[in-house]
């Protein structure tokens, strides 16, 4: 997504990958992190905060049952985990 900051494309990429180590029903892929990168480009984002991605969970998990497994695997600290892991992959500007 050419539209998405740097640091939001990271730091959503790096999110799905934390989901997909859990025991979803159906795990996130392609498609649905585009349209939860597009909803958070719609609200305004540059970066993922746990508020904003608890109320967009949605956009990105299509089972209410994989919602409440997120949640329960503790939200922020997924986040957390994300916006580390895209910050230590991200490539300085020259």
């Amino acid at each position: 997504m050419p539209e998405a900051p740097e640091r939001l494309a990271a730091q959503a990429a790096a999110f799905v990958h934390e989901l997909r180590t859990l025991d979803l029903t159906k795990q996130p892929g392609i498609a649905e992190t585009i349209d939860w990168t597009q909803a958070l480009l719609a609200l305004g984002q540059e970066e993922i905060e746990a508020g904003i991605v608890d109320l967009t969970l949605g956009s990105v998990l299509k089972f209410h049952e994989d919602i409440g497994r997120v949640r329960d695997a503790d939200l922020q600290q997924i986040v957390e985990r994300a916006r580390s892991v895209a910050d230590d992959t991200q490539i300085p500007a020259s």
